[in-house]
C-alpha cells in the first residue's frame, strides 16, 4: 500500500481538512440573476422580463429575475429554480452569461452573481412571493449609444446611453459598452450591464448556432425565422442568403401556415431539424 501524499506541514489531506476551519476567512454570497428573452406578438422587437422589487435594497426597482444559491445547488440548479419561484417559467433554455463581481455591487454584503439568458417563444409569467410585479419590457432601442426598455400597459421607460470604451486585455484591445442612465425608471444594481453583455452575447452568437430558434413556436415560416434573426443583429438580411445560411438547420411540412408577422401571409411550414 502506497504512503498518502503529505503537505509541507506533513498532514494528510484527511488530517489537513479536520482541522481546516471556513471562518478563517471572508466569504462572498452567491446569487444567479436570469436574463429572460421573448419575441414581440408580431416578431417586430424582442421584450425582456423585468421583476418589480418588493423589499430593500432597491426596493421599486426593475430588476431581472434573481435570488441566492442555496447550499447544495449549483448555479444552474438556482437559476431554474428561482426562475420558477418568481416567474413561473420551466424547462427552457438556459446559457451561462457572465460573473459579474464588483464588490460594491450590493449594499448587503459582498455578493457575486452568476448570471444567465433564457430564450422562450411566450410570454405568460407570474409574479413570486418576493416580486411586486413582473412584466414584459419591449427592447425600443438597442446601439452603440442607446438602450431603451417601454412597457407599454404601464407607460414606464428606462433609458440608458451608451458609451462605446476600448479596455487592454493582454496584447489585445476589447470593447465594451459603458452605461449612464438617462431618464425613466433605474434598473436596480448592475443589471443594466448584464442586459448589455447578454444582448451583445446574442448578438454575436446568432450566426453561428442555433439559439435563435429557442425563440419560435415549434412551427413557422422562413419569413418568421429571418425577422428573429434580423431582430436580434439589428439590421436586414437578403433573403437568398439567409436561406442558404439555414435551410440544412430547417424541416419542411408538407403544409403552409400563417407568418407571425403583421399581416402575414400563408407559407411553407418548417420545424427546426434539431
Amino acid at each position: 500500500m502506497s504512503e498518502p501524499v503529505r503537505n509541507k506541514d506533513g498532514l494528510t489531506e484527511e488530517e489537513f481538512l479536520a482541522q481546516y476551519n471556513p471562518s478563517d476567512y471572508e466569504r462572498p454570497s452567491v446569487t444567479v440573476d436570469m436574463m429572460v428573452l421573448c419575441m414581440s406578438k408580431y416578431l417586430e422587437n424582442m421584450k425582456i422580463l423585468l421583476i418589480q422589487r418588493g423589499d430593500h435594497p432597491f426596493i421599486n426597482h426593475w430588476a431581472l429575475a434573481g435570488g441566492f444559491v442555496d447550499i447544495k445547488e449549483s448555479t444552474y440548479q438556482a437559476a431554474c429554480r428561482e426562475l420558477e419561484e418568481e416567474t413561473g417559467l420551466r424547462n427552457i433554455y438556459l446559457e451561462q452569461l457572465y460573473t459579474m463581481s464588483q464588490p460594491d455591487r450590493d449594499p448587503r454584503m459582498r455578493v457575486i452573481t452568476v448570471s444567465y439568458i433564457a430564450l422562450i417563444n411566450e410570454q405568460e409569467v407570474k409574479a413570486g412571493d418576493d416580486a411586486k410585479n413582473a412584466l414584459w419590457f419591449d427592447i425600443v432601442k438597442f446601439t452603440n449609444s442607446r438602450l431603451t426598455l417601454h412597457n407599454s400597459d404601464e407607460d414606464i421607460t428606462i433609458d440608458y446611453k451608451l458609451t462605446k470604451k476600448s479596455f487592454k486585455n493582454g496584447v489585445i484591445n476589447v470593447e465594451g459598452l459603458v452605461p449612464e442612465h438617462c431618464s425613466g425608471e433605474k434598473l436596480a444594481a448592475d443589471h443594466v450591464d448584464i442586459i448589455l453583455e447578454g444582448l451583445t452575447r446574442l448578438r454575436n452568437k446568432v450566426m453561428y448556432s442555433d439559439v435563435a430558434f429557442n425563440l419560435l413556436p415549434r412551427v413557422f415560416t422562413l419569413t418568421d425565422l429571418r425577422k428573429v434573426y434580423e431582430v436580434i443583429l439589428g439590421e436586414e438580411l437578403y433573403k437568398t442568403n439567409f436561406k442558404r445560411h439555414v435551410e440544412a438547420k430547417l424541416d419542411s411540412l408538407d403544409y403552409k401556415t400563417t407568418s407571425l408577422v403583421k399581416n402575414g401571409k400563408l407559407s411553407q411550414a418548417y420545424k427546426y431539424r434539431g
